[in-house]
Parts: C-alpha cells; sequence; structure tokens
C-alpha cells in the first residue's frame, strides 16, 4: 500500500503534483457553464457574444491586428440594434470571457 503513495523522482522526471483546492475551484468553474469561454481576441469569430457595461454585445467582422499584433479591432453592435454599431479594441494577452451559440444559417 505504502508503495502505491510513494512517488519516485528520477534525473529526468519530477514528481506528480497533487491538485490544490485553487485548481478544483478552477476546474469546477470551468465545467459550470460550458457555453462561456475564456479566449483570446485573436480566436474571436463573428456572431460571438460578450458583455460589455452591462451590454450584450456581438462581434460583426473578424478581429483586424493593429499595432505589430499588440492590440486587436473588431466591429460590434448590440443584437438587433444596427445604429450601435461601434470598433472595439482589445490588447492581445487579455482574454474575454466570450458566449458561442449554434451557428445560424440564413
Amino acid at each position: 500500500m505504502q508503495r502505491v503513495a510513494q512517488q519516485r523522482t528520477s534525473q529526468w522526471s519530477r514528481p506528480l503534483a497533487r491538485i490544490g483546492p485553487r485548481q478544483a475551484e478552477t476546474r469546477a468553474a470551468q465545467g459550470a457553464d460550458p457555453v462561456t469561454a475564456s479566449m483570446l481576441p485573436m480566436e474571436i469569430q463573428i456572431g460571438d457574444r460578450f458583455t460589455d457595461h452591462d451590454f450584450e454585445w456581438e462581434v460583426v467582422t473578424y478581429p483586424v491586428a493593429l499595432h505589430g499584433g499588440k492590440s486587436l479591432r473588431a466591429s460590434i453592435r448590440r443584437p438587433g440594434l444596427r445604429e450601435t454599431e461601434r470598433d472595439m479594441t482589445w490588447s492581445a494577452h487579455v482574454r474575454v470571457a466570450i458566449r458561442r451559440g449554434p451557428r445560424v444559417t440564413e
């Protein structure tokens, strides 16, 4: 029984780490809402939605790289309101919480 609990270490491998409480919370949070994903701005697609300042926004165009790829810009608008269209700029390293629904073909 004790042999199973012992972890082998050698020059080329590290011992297996135990899952701490913080990692367990992170894994639980990831499985809580499968529709929402945290991703980099370069992974955003047309039709993705996110919340900013208590409003829901929809991505209208693909992100375009600016400043040597350090920031990205895309056109967004509130769903159903064409007059609210504007450009949004994100830093390339900041993650954005995106909701993706099923793709609807028109």
